[in-house]
């Protein structure tokens, strides 16, 4: 299975179709919305603070993420930092470690596009236990809490490009 990631704006209209066509479970939809929403945050401005990649499978998206920086940080988020958002694998594609792939690719992909930026950042529900782990397995660590949720506050997570 060949997989790839590359910024949004690369894609063909019809693997555009195709992204906005990914299927996420009722319970991951609360957390990150959904593609249509995910795809629409990239006309924020200013452009040069947002980027959007998207993770294809054989050339089709099952995939998606957002990078954001400066003037796009989150409240809870400063200095030379990127933050995740928005990440989103199709619920057919699910359990493969396809989420790992991504997470794990985020550092190159920061630095190959803003090589100033020191850390990345995240905020992940406190209940997400299975992201949780995820991201310490790749070297994250907690550090506060990000903003508040109807069930307490999300955890922050950082994870030093240094």
């Amino acid at each position: 299975m060949k997989s790839t990631v590359i910024r949004h704006e690369q894609l063909s209209p019809l693997q555009h179709q195709q992204l906005l066509e990914i299927e996420l479970l009722s319970e991951q939809k609360t957390l990150v919305g959904d593609a249509y929403g995910a795809v629409h945050t990239l006309t924020a401005r200013p452009a040069c603070d947002i980027q959007g990649y998207v993770l294809l499978i054989e050339d089709v998206p099952v995939g998606f993420f957002l990078l954001k920086r400066r003037s796009l940080l989150p409240r809870w988020a400063d200095g030379p930092t990127a933050t995740l958002h928005a990440l989103m694998i199709d619920r057919r594609y699910q359990g493969l470690g396809l989420g790992r792939t991504c997470v794990g690719m985020l550092p190159g992909l920061v630095r190959g596009f803003w090589p100033d930026i020191e850390q990345l950042m995240l905020a992940v529900d406190l209940g997400n236990l299975p992201a949780r782990a995820l991201y310490q397995s790749l070297g994250w660590q907690e550090c506060g809490d990000a903003d508040r949720t109807r069930t307490g506050f999300e955890r922050r997570m950082v994870l030093s490009l240094g």
